[in-house]
């Protein structure tokens, strides 16, 4: 796995299947729908092969003719993931392309056989995780309440909206050959991390399970090319909401009474790191399979790693529901935020530049709101 050299933060990232369950008696959906599973590793005993989803496989792969490796159907694993999740795909409600969800739902037949996904042109909503081309933060539109709080002032009820169209993204999570950041051990020598090629570059199956795990957004526990070798596995979630109305809220779709849905479980949002699989207190360590460097605990911002690029750092590896994580700052997919500099010349974008030295511009790192303004929700 790589990550295209405007990304600074981990994420989640992810392409997302539709938001129909898929279900074989009473086997547990496999996430995330539609034809990212695999019926076999769901049954037990003799299944027929119409029942394992051998009628599915012709719809990304073919045996003579593939255009690409793996047996795909399509020139490129990002051409052939956007026939369902692009512009112009029909196969799922979910464009990651453009940041956009729409209308429309897969269906399932009595035995559980996927049929298909129907999506309408009417948007249903914002994609919390933007967009790879354009996205749909309101990052200039973010705001907050400030209220007295004894002798200073605090805030409460921050709001990042969704906007009504998409607009360009300057940040993306899927690129070409760049920088792994933070990738690698801590080192004395200066060591952004590892720089990868056309071969080892970020793709959609990087990250996801195209043929599904049975784990959060279907995300793989090892990311390929991360490097590492133990993985983080974050058990899907019943209810599945792709979209959002404040990209300020963490991923609270899964919460229910301040507990998080996991299949027949439910366990603490706030539960610890490497705990009951809950998304908030575990996405940030399956970022760090990939960032290594840039997963840091509490009073980091005071204590020296060591290490020549990463010297000091944020904290993000908080378990707990409104503390920090990768996503409070960043999004998975791709953000449209603004990085113009300050107007009155004090600092300007040439200012700003990625861990290896160069000048980072308008690029937007993933975060949620213009100028880094992040910092002072």
């Amino acid at each position: 796995m790589s990550t295209d050299k405007r990304v600074l933060g981990g994420v989640l990232a992810l392409i997302t299947g539709t938001a129909a369950a898929l279900f074989f008696g009473a086997a547990p959906a496999y996430a995330d729908n539609g034809p990212h599973q695999t019926k076999a590793a769901t049954v037990a005993g003799t299944v027929t092969l119409d029942q394992m989803g051998a009628d599915r496989c012709a719809s990304c792969h073919r045996a003579h003719t593939a255009k690409s490796a793996y047996l795909l159907a399509a020139s490129s694993q990002e051409n052939l993931c956007f026939t369902c999740h692009g512009d112009g795909g029909t196969g799922a409600t979910t464009d990651v392309q453009s940041g956009i969800a729409y209308g429309g739902a897969g269906t399932v037949d009595a035995t559980g056989k996927w049929i298909g996904a129907s999506r309408t042109t009417t948007v249903a909503g914002a994609l919390r995780g933007g967009g790879f081309e354009t996205a749909m933060i309101g990052a200039s539109q973010a705001s907050k309440e400030m209220y007295v709080n004894g002798t200073r002032l605090s805030a409460r009820n921050q709001t990042i909206p969704a906007l009504s169209a998409p607009a360009a993204a300057t940040s993306s999570h899927l690129g070409g050959p760049n920088t792994m950041w933070g990738n690698g051990a801590i080192s004395a020598t200066d060591n952004p991390g590892k720089v990868t090629d056309a071969s080892t570059k970020l793709e959609c199956g990087s990250c996801h399970d195209p043929h599904g795990n049975n784990q959060y957004r279907i995300l793989k526990p090892i990311p390929v090319g991360s490097g590492a070798t133990t993985g983080i596995t974050i058990q899907d979630t019943v209810n599945k909401v792709y979209t959002t109305t404040n990209y300020w809220k963490p991923d609270d779709h899964n919460y229910a009474g301040g507990t998080e849905v996991l299949g027949n479980t439910t366990a603490k949002a706030t539960a610890a790191l490497g705990g009951p699989t809950a998304v908030i207190s575990n996405i940030s360590a399956w970022c760090s399979t990939c960032h290594t460097r840039l997963f840091a605990g509490s009073g980091a911002w005071n204590k020296n790693t060591g290490d020549a690029t990463y010297t000091y750092m944020h904290r993000s590896n908080s378990g707990a529901e409104k503390s920090p994580n990768c996503l409070t700052c960043h999004v998975s997919h791709g953000s449209n935020a603004s990085m113009q500099g300050d107007v009155n010349t004090q600092y300007s974008k040439t200012d700003v530049k990625f861990p290896n030295g160069t000048v980072s511009g308008a690029d937007s790192f993933l975060l949620r709101v213009d100028n880094r303004g992040t910092c002072n929700m």
